[in-house]
């Protein structure tokens, strides 16, 4: 299991609201998927009932539970292999 620090990341948003970091996801994505928690991105577990994650190109924007800090909006790379594997998920919302 990977450690969110052993992938390249910008914060896109820290300490928002569940609703702010799906609002902020939505509008800066062309696709939007909603995950269980458990959902394993490029070797990252996200934590959560329902996990949003977008897609803008070659880029991912997600919601990253940090203990103890709260609700974070990242963005990183995403391969087209990771975007498939999303649209494989079943739909959740």
């Amino acid at each position: 299991m990977a450690c969110i620090d052993d992938i390249s990341y910008e914060i896109v948003l820290k300490g928002g609201s569940p609703a702010e970091c799906e609002d902020l996801i939505r509008k800066n994505s062309d696709e939007v998927f909603f995950v269980e928690g458990g959902y394993r991105l490029r070797g990252v577990t996200l934590s959560g009932d329902v996990v949003p994650i977008g897609i803008k190109g070659d880029a991912v924007f997600f919601q990253f539970i940090k203990p103890c800090f709260g609700l974070f909006v990242l963005k990183a790379s995403i391969s087209e292999a990771d975007i498939e594997d999303l649209r494989r998920q079943p739909k959740m919302k």
